[in-house]
């Protein structure tokens, strides 16, 4: 079995601080909250004392549309009366508790493996073994390959509901085995004590044997399948939020790719692959000494071309790869930087001329403002919105001078849960900086809503899961990611800028 990279990613209304130590014991490297549309919006809670609110005012507006917005309990969308090309949100938020709602097709936690040997047709066989001879629930998800897997297992266990998600996609992007997402979900009942987490252990254990997954058992923890239960959140004071949000769109390149797989093996440890740095490349070696295993990767860039050298194995028997990313052809310049470069490292430059390059391409996404607008533009139509709210009866009790001060606070990126405009200590500041807050650690796709002409209608439901194109996103450009990962109280980790 290859060796695989693991992520966890947990889905939940509130999760305790005992998950957030076992992942750091664990060693799993977690990332602050950050939406891809925050650096090019502002966004403020309005929660100094007698600011009131009423959105049932908002809401018989024309123009304006009930959405689902990331931790509100609820929100509207519009136009804004500053410019008609931004956005406005107008939600009711808490400050301590997101409230965020895991649909019932979508689990509160995720394990995500890279790098594994599966057979698909081995864990489909035993899908069906484990629906007979085990009794559980089975529910076959879309997904964009044959050669690509997805089932939601469903069964009671001591009248509680676990359902246990896979998803298994072929990883052509690195061309290093399947990335799988193993997710669970625990429901009905209050709290999962060491007994039922035993059994429920117990029961996705014979599962995976079942399915050929066995090596999955030992990330089935019990710390793990006690943050798989969901939890009702905790009532907490309610404030109105406004953002101003510019339109993104997504643009998606053409990246043109030559790969060579050299048929031989070699002796890494002989190479001398420091040497490499001397003709401009970058150069990062990985070694393991306990298994006698090494890898290193070369990087260059001539022009708009990225040249790699990968070489990965044990003693004498590693191999190599050649990359070209980002040229329109395989030049004589680029063949002798390969050849340079060998030659400095102790390897053959006529290895190279024989190298049986392929042609490859992939699509490069990502997500942009769809229109120029500067901070200054930012601000005032921020000016613009509180000032509107306020004389139409949905805000009450923001003064002028309140409205001003809130203006010159704002700037493009303080947005989003943990970068939010607060009152606090008798100033607006970004709420990571409050003492106590509960910072999200997350990463998330932006809702439809903030792409360019995508505000008339509600936009539909969006499922980690459900949805097999947005998944391929995800994990293809590394774009849509799952939306929540877990609370973390800021007093007890620094939150990463």
């Amino acid at each position: 079995m290859k060796n695989f990279s693991i992520k966890l990613k947990i889905k939940n209304s509130i999760l305790i601080l005992a998950l957030v130590t076992a992942l750091i014991l664990s060693g799993f490297k977690v990332q602050a909250c950050y939406g891809l549309g925050d650096m090019y919006a502002v966004e403020v809670v309005l929660n100094k004392q007698d600011v009131n609110y009423d959105l049932s005012k908002l809401a018989g507006i024309d123009g304006v549309v009930a959405v689902d917005y990331f931790g509100a309990y609820s929100a509207y969308v519009y136009r804004s009366h500053y410019d008609n090309r931004l956005i406005v949100v107008v939600s009711e938020q808490g400050l301590k508790y997101a409230n965020i709602n895991v649909p019932a097709n979508e689990p509160s936690a995720v394990i995500i493996v890279s790098g594994l040997d599966i057979d698909p047709k081995q864990v489909s066989d035993g899908v069906e073994k484990a629906r007979g001879e085990l009794g559980w629930k089975i529910e076959t998800l879309p997904v964009l390959s044959s050669k690509d897997i997805g089932f939601i297992f469903s069964k009671t266990i001591d009248n509680t509901e676990v359902r246990v998600f896979l998803l298994g996609i072929l990883d052509l992007t690195e061309g290093k085995g399947y990335k799988v997402k193993l997710g669970l979900s625990v429901k009905g009942v209050k709290e999962i004590d060491e007994v039922l987490a035993s059994k429920i252990k117990l029961e996705i254990g014979n599962l995976l044997d079942k399915i050929e997954l066995s090596q999955l058992k030992k990330l089935m923890n019990t710390n793990f399948i006690k943050n798989a239960l969901f939890e009702k959140l905790p009532e907490q004071e309610k404030y109105i939020t406004v953002r101003i949000q510019i339109p993104l769109k997504q643009e998606v390149k053409t990246i043109t790719m030559y790969v060579c797989n050299i048929n031989e093996k070699f002796n890494l440890s002989e190479l001398k692959v420091e040497d490499a740095r001397k003709l401009g490349w970058s150069v990062s070696v990985r070694k393991a000494p306990e298994d006698n295993h090494l890898g290193f990767v070369l990087v260059k860039n001539i022009e708009d071309a990225k040249l790699c050298v990968e070489g990965k194995g044990r003693g004498d028997g590693g191999y190599l790869s050649l990359k070209v990313e980002g040229a329109r052809d395989l030049s004589d310049m680029i063949k002798n930087e390969f050849k340079k470069v060998f030659e400095s490292i102790g390897l053959n430059k006529d290895i190279v001329e024989k190298c049986n390059f392929q042609r490859f391409e992939s699509k490069e996404s990502r997500i942009v403002p769809a229109y120029n607008f500067d901070e200054k533009e930012i601000r005032n139509a921020l000016r613009a919105e509180l000032e509107w709210l306020s004389k139409n009866g949905i805000i009450s009790g923001l003064s002028k001078d309140d409205i001003e001060a809130i203006v010159s606070a704002a700037k493009l990126g303080y947005a989003g849960w943990n970068n939010r405009l607060v009152w606090f200590n008798g100033k607006w500041t970004s709420y990571s900086y409050t003492d106590g807050a509960t910072v999200l650690r997350c990463s998330g796709a932006p809702p439809s809503f903030f792409l360019k002409e995508e505000i008339t209608t509600k936009p539909p439901n969006e499922s980690l899961y459900s949805n097999p194109m947005h998944l391929a996103i995800s994990i293809v450009a590394a774009l849509m990611v799952g939306t929540v990962a877990y609370l973390v109280v800021r007093r007890s980790i620094p939150v990463e800028k």
